[in-house]
């Protein structure tokens, strides 16, 4: 296994096709992956980026949430690209991964917490969906460092941000029928996970 895949959030059945989306977006991004390289920027400090975008969304979000819908695509892009960046520059590590999956998900969960303060969502159902989540990622991230086999896991991260994009632009909010269905996946999802980890531990 190479040193860059003993950190994961991903099950192995789905590596082969991550290998072939990297080198995809290897192809892409290679022009701003130059850019990047040429101007010193380093993977680590576009996550670092990524997460520094949080701020500008969360100041216009109370009263422009159009222009801080801005700041999620640039931080997809700062995390869609730092990736290709450590590869451009063979800068794999597991440090890398790690400050990238944590630089990501904080992201995440400070613009979904940013949704809630707003009341685009309900309280109960957003506690549901962020608890489930976080133990969803940890399940995930012990069973690939015990190598312990499991099934692939849907995350919802971006079907959120799609969400939010619908409610920018028809007004019409589906956060809590959404939030109620990948919560009630996500703990059948934790069960199994859970058990996997309960049977292969002796």
């Amino acid at each position: 296994m190479h040193k860059h895949l003993v950190f994961s959030i991903f099950a192995e059945d789905e590596d082969l096709y991550n290998s072939k989306l990297r080198k995809l977006r290897d192809k892409i991004s290679a022009p701003l992956c130059r850019f990047f390289t040429k101007y010193g920027f380093k993977p680590n400090t576009l996550s670092y980026l990524g997460l520094l975008t949080t701020v500008p969304f969360v100041y216009f979000f109370g009263f422009h949430p159009g222009i801080a819908f801005i700041f999620i695509l640039i931080n997809v892009l700062f995390d869609s690209i730092d990736g290709p960046l450590a590869r451009f520059q063979h800068r794999l590590s597991v440090k890398g991964a790690i400050i990238d999956v944590v630089c990501d998900y904080l992201s995440f969960f400070i613009i979904f917490l940013t949704f809630l303060y707003y009341g685009l969502l309900s309280p109960f159902w957003g506690a549901v969906y962020l608890l489930n989540y976080v133990v969803m990622l940890a399940l995930v991230i012990f069973c690939r460092a015990m190598k312990i086999t499991f099934f692939p896991v849907l995350r919802s991260k971006y079907y959120i941000y799609s969400v939010f994009l619908i409610w920018l632009i028809t007004g019409s909010n589906f956060f809590d029928p959404f939030l109620v269905l990948c919560s009630v996946y996500m703990v059948v999802t934790n069960i199994f996970l859970f058990d996997r980890i309960r049977c292969s531990i002796r």
